[in-house]
């Protein structure tokens, strides 16, 4: 049996009403802030209605390269975030602390590549503010939710996880996975707005 099922199987049935209750606020909060950056791409349409091209004529576009690869980057780290979380589920602390760490670097780099797109990005014109606002919203949320993970790899992690019949720290774990695939979503949306529509 795996160490999720385990610990659901030990919990009260108090215990595990407020699990599941964590689980339906989190979905409720993700659902939430996907309207936020919703938000932002129907505002981002909008501006560009306003103009004959976009971006508009005289502002150069940015190179597909470096957002590309940033997602790429993103979603590789989303599946090595789906595989920590097995390897907890199955005890293997070495696997987790490794995928999990992986996940942490290629944030990172998914962070300092947009940051660098942020700061090539033309500053005068709706195209360049709108541009800066979308893509540091969605950094501010990458790096909120990487200093979360962060701190997850650093405190809640021991060797004897598999003995551990607290399921506080398997939530955790969990949220920080569902976070991280929220990060994913987001960006792709941005992604394909920003620099394919």
């Amino acid at each position: 049996m795996a160490q999720r099922d385990l610990l659901e199987a030990n919990l009260s049935r108090e215990e595990l009403l407020a699990l599941r209750n964590k689980r339906t606020g989190l979905t409720i909060f993700q659902l939430s802030w996907i309207l936020v950056f919703v938000c932002l791409v129907v505002v981002n349409l909008q501006l560009r209605s306003n103009y004959p091209s976009w971006p508009p004529p005289g502002v150069e576009p940015l190179s597909i390269f470096p957002p590309t690869l940033a997602t790429v980057l993103l979603i590789v780290s989303a599946v090595l975030a789906r595989q920590s979380m097995q390897a907890v589920n199955t005890g293997n602390i070495s696997t987790f602390r490794s995928l999990w760490k992986a996940v942490l670097i290629l944030g990172a780099v998914f962070v300092a590549i947009i940051a660098y797109e942020w700061i090539i990005i033309p500053s005068s014109g709706q195209y360049g503010t709108l541009f800066r606002v979308m893509t540091a919203y969605h950094a501010v949320h990458a790096l909120a939710i990487g200093i979360y993970m962060w701190q997850i790899y650093r405190t809640h992690i021991t060797p004897n996880v598999t003995n551990n019949t607290e399921i506080g720290d398997w939530w955790l774990f969990e949220a920080g996975v569902k976070l991280w695939y929220f990060v994913v979503v987001a960006w792709i949306l941005f992604y394909v707005v920003l620099y394919w529509i």
